[in-house]
């Protein structure tokens, strides 16, 4: 007996606590369950206030993400009562910006119209947006006494004259030709000012336009001694000492040039700059050495530069006045033999020079020139010259890299290309729109909604997750009470069935946690599809890169390919290309359909919403069973244990409720929205349609005049390629002239050496060749024989003599054919 009251006693005290640590728990969810329900947010809202939106587009501005800005700032740029307000003012003024540093100076100067148009009293973008439309005109290369020009600068003259205004206007008259009134406008430009160096630089050149070159070199050495304050006065400083090198370069002083030029930092974009023209102050100097290094840090510091060629054709030809300079030294004995040259070496780096620029540039030259005779459209290297090649794999060979620079470097060119951005940047908008629909339509299509909105989806399955526990409670609560309680027939069934339902329930595990589980197994498996996309199109590319060395190798292999063997080939590339596109255009509805399947897996499944389902009839069970236990609670073995036991259960009801209501609610939100999505959607699919229609129009328009104008650079860039072609030539001839003039030179040398020391050898031994070397008259005496007397036998006779023909009597033999008969038989004359 005193063993079961103290089993009992335990057994109490451990349901007390239980069920204070039950009371705690369902404290604590009541007030997380009030937080939950509370400032639902609403289904498609933009992320933030457009306050805080504009904050985070001026970020995007300043860190130099420009068209990240733009994309954000053009919903905020919109009037939203056909003015423009405050924050719309500051939206529009920083999309024009964004645009103007994108290129785009049309669609800039038309926002910054529309800030000047609505002239908002004390608005600080007003004199600004002015400024900048200057700016655009002077940029523009558009006649500067056009009426709009007029009224824009009318319009600075009567503001309040910020320290920018007079700079700007300074700039505009400078860029007309009026040295003197841009003078006047620079002395305006306040001391201390942001744009004080700035405009003491334009004062600068102006003194240069002036021919005062004295002058100038005061100005620009002031500028060059400031101390900087701000990046953009460190950039005036940079750009006054390479002013400083140009100057004095003109002034004859190389020594001071050479000086300023040095000083400019090397991690500056102007070193470049600085190292060319200082290479060329050396030339000036005859200093070749100084030269050709610089020449070659310039290489290795801009080896992608158009000047390139130049560059190295400078190299070449110095290498040969290296070469020569050597040999002097050797032949008059001045060489220094502590330094290292030698001419054969000199000779060979300079042909390779001239042979590596000159088979860099050939292929370029080669393929321009068939654009140029019209073998080749220029429509088809678009793309490629605008660097949207929508394809890996090519149906035509490429041009050459080399080409391609120098076409994009084309002023006619970079405006085509940047107008190929824009479409491009619109074609991109309009994919991603429609990928975007996509993904909505498909998640909309979904069973469950509940993941579409991911801060709702949070709230609901944070609900999810404190209901689960809630079954647990409830269990244990009612467990206890039935300890407490002497049944009935009914109670127990009621009972079973909440069990049976429990234990079916507890077999699927934690829902919330398989749930993540199973989305988390599925994103791995897409990424998986997404790895195996990604090789497949590496794969391509070396196919690709295979490709255009085979249709190289075709056009240039010496000698020429059958035409056969080389049409065979082509319409092999082709139908291997054509098939590449289409794995290619495959392999990117592969990866939409990745993006898609991976925001489908966190939408919902059929077990999560089995679940849910078994969660809720567990729930009626409980229900129905609390609702008889209540009934019990006066005839309890313990009445304040069970009174304590129902209260419990009643917050666990009631709380169960309050955060069913609240999913709901949650779900209905949803749901709405879905409504309002969709009929956004089919506003959008039609705007999309609209945009494709007008795209393509502009896309057409753009290609015919971008084809235009690429054929007209193909000539200028051939005729540019012609005369780096040339030169190289001219350098090879160059190097084999100079080493023959040094072969023919080292001839007349060796034989004047020769004539010198056969001379010398003659004078040192004359005295040796005169002694045994005799007189004329002895040698004469000597060595001439006596001749012998003739004697009888020696004298001929008469009869003797041989005679003529003419004294023979008997005369010639007559001739076997007489004249008279040879001329018969010849039919005479």
């Amino acid at each position: 007996m005193n063993k079961l009251a103290i089993f009992a006693a335990i057994l109490f005290a451990s349901s007390i606590a239980a069920a204070d640590d039950i009371g705690r728990k369902l404290a604590r969810y009541e007030q997380e369950a009030q937080q939950l329900g509370s400032q639902l947010p609403q289904p498609n809202q933009p992320y933030g206030p457009s306050a805080a939106r504009l904050v985070d587009a001026e970020v995007e501005y300043s860190l130099g993400d420009y068209d990240t800005a733009a994309l954000h700032l053009f919903d905020l740029a919109k009037p939203t009562s056909g003015s423009v307000g405050a924050d719309n003012e500051a939206a529009v003024y920083y999309l024009a910006q964004s645009l103007l540093q994108k290129g785009d100076r049309g669609a800039a100067r038309t926002y910054f119209q529309q800030i000047v148009k609505a002239n908002t009293p004390g608005s600080k973008y007003y004199e600004p947006a002015l400024e900048r439309l200057v700016e655009i005109a002077i940029a523009s290369s558009e006649p500067l006494d056009s009426p709009d020009t007029q009224q824009v600068v009318g319009a600075l003259n009567s503001a309040q004259r910020a320290p920018s205004v007079p700079y700007v206007l300074g700039k505009l008259a400078f860029a007309k030709g009026d040295f003197d009134g841009a003078q006047q406008q620079f002395d305006q430009v306040p001391k201390g000012s942001d744009y004080e160096l700035q405009a003491e630089y334009y004062t600068g050149t102006v003194a240069v336009a002036k021919k005062d070159l004295a002058r100038a070199t005061e100005i620009f050495t002031d500028l060059a001694n400031r101390k900087p304050r701000t990046p953009n006065d460190r950039r005036m400083k940079e750009l006054a000492q390479l002013a400083l090198g140009r100057v004095y370069y003109e002034r004859e002083e190389p020594g001071k040039s050479i000086d300023s030029y040095v000083t400019i930092d090397r991690h500056s974009d102007l070193f470049p700059d600085a190292l060319y023209e200082v290479a060329w102050v050396y030339v000036k100097s005859k200093q070749f050495d100084k030269a050709l290094r610089a020449l070659e840090l310039l290489e290795q510091s801009d080896p992608n530069t158009t000047k390139s060629p130049t560059t190295r054709i400078l190299e070449g030809n110095l290498r040969i006045r290296k070469a020569q300079m050597i040999r002097t030294a050797q032949i008059e004995g001045t060489f220094n033999p502590n330094e290292h040259g030698d001419p054969g070496t000199e000779y060979d780096k300079a042909n390779k020079l001239f042979t590596e620029t000159h088979d860099q540039y050939m292929p370029g030259y080669l393929a321009l020139t068939q654009m140029v005779q019209g073998s080749i459209d220029p429509g088809t290297f678009v793309d490629q010259i605008a660097g949207h090649n929508t394809h890996v794999f090519q149906l035509a060979a490429p041009i050459p890299d080399a080409a391609a620079q120098w076409l994009r470097d084309e002023p006619g060119v970079q405006r085509f290309v940047s107008v190929e951005d824009d479409i491009a940047g619109m074609r991109e908008m309009i994919a991603a729109a429609k990928r975007d629909i996509a993904r909505i339509e498909g998640a909309i299509a979904a069973k469950d909604h509940a993941g579409l909105y991911p801060e709702l989806a949070q709230r609901r399955s944070r609900i999810a997750a404190i209901e689960d526990d809630l079954v647990h409670l409830r269990d244990q609560l009612a467990d206890s009470q039935l300890r407490l309680v002497d049944g009935s027939a009914d109670l127990a069934q009621l009972t079973a069935t909440r069990k049976q339902l429990s234990q079916q329930y507890a077999g699927l595990g934690n829902p919330e946690q398989a749930f993540a589980q199973r989305v988390a197994a599925a994103q791995q498996g897409f990424d998986k599809l997404d790895d195996v996309a990604n090789d497949v199109e590496n794969t391509i590319g070396s196919a690709q890169a295979m490709a255009v060395a085979l249709r190289k190798y075709s056009n240039d292999v010496q000698p020429a390919m059958a035409a056969d063997q080389k049409a065979q080939l082509t319409q092999q590339l082709d139908d291997a290309a054509r098939e590449a596109q289409a794995i290619e255009d495959e392999i990117a509805q592969v990866h939409d359909e990745v993006v898609l399947g991976k925001d489908l897996a966190a939408v919902g499944d059929d077990m999560h919403a089995q679940a849910r389902e078994a969660r809720r009839h567990v729930r009626e069970a409980q229900d129905a069973e609390q609702h008889v236990l209540d009934g019990f609670a006066s005839a309890s073995h313990d009445r304040g244990q069970s009174q304590q036991l129902v209260a419990l259960a009643d917050r666990a009801w009631r709380l169960a409720d309050d955060l069913d209501k609240t999913d709901a609610t949650i779900a209905a939100s949803v749901e709405q929205g879905i409504a309002q999505a969709q009929t956004t959607i089919a506003q959008e699919k039609a705007n999309v349609v609209d945009y494709e229609k007008q795209l393509a129009d502009y896309e057409k328009e753009a290609r015919e005049i971008g084809s235009t104008q690429l054929g007209a650079s193909f000539k200028d860039v051939q005729a540019k390629f012609y005369d780096i072609i040339a030169r190289t030539d001219v350098g090879v001839v160059d190097v084999a002239w100079s080493q023959k003039e040094d072969s023919d030179d080292d001839l007349k040398r060796l034989n004047l050496s020769r004539a010198r020391e056969l001379k010398q050898l003659k004078d040192e031994f004359h005295d040796v060749l005169d002694a045994n070397v005799p007189k004329p008259s002895e040698k004469k005496a000597t060595t001439e024989p006596e001749m012998p007397k003739p004697t009888d036998a020696d004298k001929a006779k008469p009869e003797d003599r041989i005679k003529p023909g003419g004294d023979d009597k008997a005369g010639n033999a007559q001739p076997t054919v007489k004249p008279d008969e040879q001329k018969k038989k010849g039919g005479g004359r």
